[in-house]
């Protein structure tokens, strides 16, 4: 019996969960009015949530007063389970008119056919320049000779440091370093330990999280070859050298001497187990157990609300000895439209709206919500406007995409999975379970046999 009211239970939350994101022609008493007026209705599925969610909601309710033929529903589904909701619905035929996403998750489900390519309806629309965005985010939204959909926001990293712990370390606080050699000294003067362990960590390559993508393209070296299709990092001087800078900061196990910045990397480990929730008061660069951190744009809003106290400085991050200034060009949220969708030319309708300037000469919404979220706009004229500049600290991650060389993320199918390897061979390297070498060769051959399934499932005839 229990078996049984389990599985009821499940199949009820199933059917919510369809009733309450699947198209229907009517939901509320505003969409019944919009039909009643012959309007059509768009089903938006919108990745973000919680504020950054609020603010597009408020600029559709922009965009559903501004005409009377679309009528534009919202739905926020998250990003955990955005592919998974996506990719059943389009099997299913009842996907979404229009989806908000991230775009290495774009070119994934690209090459499985998900979505239909809007170059035509770009080069027709009166307000929109592709030419005025990013060169990293047109890239970032073109696969397989087409343009899959339009960058929102983007992202970027800089170096954050917590003035306060310069002092104590006897270091200028309104100096942070400016090569690497230098990041490695102020590491080692800010790396504290006590009896119980680490107390503060001056600096770590892989905190918040993984940037080996990114350090790996600081360092000179390339992940991708776009001519072959192919990975190809593995026997790469520069990789390699890239990885061992990054072991540099575990110290190796029974080593009898390791630079001095350097911590057991068991310990490393049991410190990070006290770090608290990263959207709270509780971040570890905010409470002090980090004095540097490489982070986005995002904090210049986050830190005023989490750690208001705080005294902190923003600057580009260092580079290698004999690499150029660089940026890094994260992946972009993109509006894209499913391939079977219902009304893909009202949901065009929509992104041309949300794209464009509006009439009276204003700001287009998609600056407004780029303002709103404190995002990087990914057009490269509005990420100019005075009001993303005037704040010397966002400034500082808007000058990073826009003055800079940008090394951004390779444009593939199976960039997520890609990002994957790294992380899991580079955690193997710094705790000395594989070396530099092995784990390039590893991350190029596993990556490289899912290419290889991937093109062929492109290669494939549409059924």
């Amino acid at each position: 019996m229990k078996v049984v009211i389990g599985w009821l239970l499940g199949v009820a939350c199933v059917a919510l969960v369809a009733a309450l994101l699947w198209p229907r022609e009517a939901i509320t008493a505003a969409e019944r009015q919009a039909l009643a007026e012959g309007r059509t209705i768009v089903v938006f599925w919108d990745r973000h949530q919680g504020h950054e969610h609020d603010m597009r909601r408020k600029l559709i309710d922009e965009f559903n007063r501004s005409q009377d033929k679309v009528y534009v529903r919202p739905v926020s589904i998250g990003y955990n389970a955005c592919m998974e909701k996506l990719l059943t619905s389009i099997a299913g035929n009842s996907p979404p008119d229009l989806c908000a996403l991230d775009s290495t998750m774009m070119v994934q489900l690209v090459a499985q056919g998900c979505f239909m390519p809007i170059e035509d309806r770009i080069a027709r629309a009166k307000g929109i320049h592709i030419e005025d965005f990013l060169p990293y985010c047109r890239d970032a939204v073109s696969f397989d000779g087409h343009v899959w959909g339009m960058p929102a926001t983007t992202d970027t990293y800089c170096l954050l440091w917590n003035k306060n712990a310069f002092r104590k370390a006897g270091l200028d606080p309104e100096r942070p370093p400016q090569t690497l050699k230098e990041l490695e000294e102020y590491a080692a003067k800010l790396t504290i330990t006590g009896p119980a362990g680490i107390e503060q960590i001056g600096y770590l390559p892989w905190q918040p999280w993984d940037m080996t993508t990114m350090w790996g393209l600081f360092f000179g070296g390339k992940w991708y070859d776009p001519k072959t299709r192919r990975i190809s990092c593995a026997d790469a001087p520069k990789m390699i050298r890239m990885l061992e800078w990054q072991r540099s900061f575990a110290i190796e196990p029974g080593a009898k001497t390791h630079a001095p910045y350097a911590m057991d990397p068991e310990k490393i480990v049991s410190f990070q187990s006290g770090f608290g929730s990263y959207m709270s008061a509780n971040n570890p660069f905010y409470t002090g157990k980090i004095a540097m951190i490489a982070e986005g744009e995002w904090q210049v809003t986050f830190i005023p609300k989490y750690a208001p106290e705080l005294d902190w400085g923003v600057a580009p991050l260092p580079m290698p000895d004999g690499e150029p200034p660089r940026g890094y060009g994260g992946s972009c949220v993109t509006d894209c439209i499913p391939r079977n969708c219902r009304h893909p030319e009202a949901a065009w309708q929509y992104i041309e709206w949300f794209y464009s300037p509006r009439p009276n000469g204003g700001m287009s919404p998609a600056s407004d919500y780029c303002f709103a979220i404190h995002n990087i706009p990914a057009n490269a004229v509005e990420a100019r406007q005075e009001r993303f500049t005037s704040d010397p600290k966002f400034r500082m991650f808007i000058d990073n995409v826009t003055t800079r060389e940008v090394a951004a993320s390779p444009v593939t199918p199976v960039t997520q999975f890609l990002g994957d390897e790294m992380d899991r061979q580079r955690e193997r390297v710094v705790f000395y379970r594989t070396t530099p070498e092995q784990a390039l060769r590893t991350i190029q051959d596993n990556v490289n046999a899912e290419l290889r399934d991937v093109h062929r499932l492109m290669e494939r005839p549409a059924s």
